[in-house]
């Protein structure tokens, strides 16, 4: 059971109705996976979007879900996954340069410097150093 989405309600809205479901075909009977497929390429192609596949705007969601801090369980109830590897590979998908900032924030404020730059050069030593003076 997925919430719906104010974006999502506005289309569901203005979208002609043919009976009890959703995307049903003009005779009202639910539209069979292969027609709906079919369906969307013919309306994709007609808006100018050739290429776009519903595939294609589940793989969308995921790498959003991802890029925004979602968790792999939340990423799995949305797309509706059982296993742990599908909701992976859309976090592997997602922005890595802005996942790793995000990575970074959250540890930003726990990280101090532990050497100084003085001219250029470093200045003091780094804490935790435990090598014998003849090593360093």
């Amino acid at each position: 059971m997925l919430p719906v989405l104010p974006i999502l309600q506005d289309a569901l809205d203005a979208a002609p109705r043919y009976g009890e479901y959703v995307l049903a075909t003009v005779d009202g009977k639910p539209r069979s996976a292969e027609g709906l497929t079919n369906d969307w390429r013919r309306w994709c192609e007609s808006a100018g979007l050739e290429g776009t596949t519903l595939h294609g705007l589940r793989k969308t969601l995921g790498k959003l879900l991802a890029e925004q801090g979602a968790t792999t369980r939340e990423l799995m109830d949305v797309l509706g996954h059982d296993a742990i590897a599908h909701a992976e590979l859309y976090s592997r998908a997602a922005d890595q340069e802005a996942m790793a900032r995000s990575g970074l924030d959250k540890v930003r404020d726990r990280l101090r410097p532990r050497l100084r730059v003085v001219g250029g050069e470093p200045v003091g030593e780094p804490r935790g150093d435990r090598r014998p003076k003849s090593l360093k």
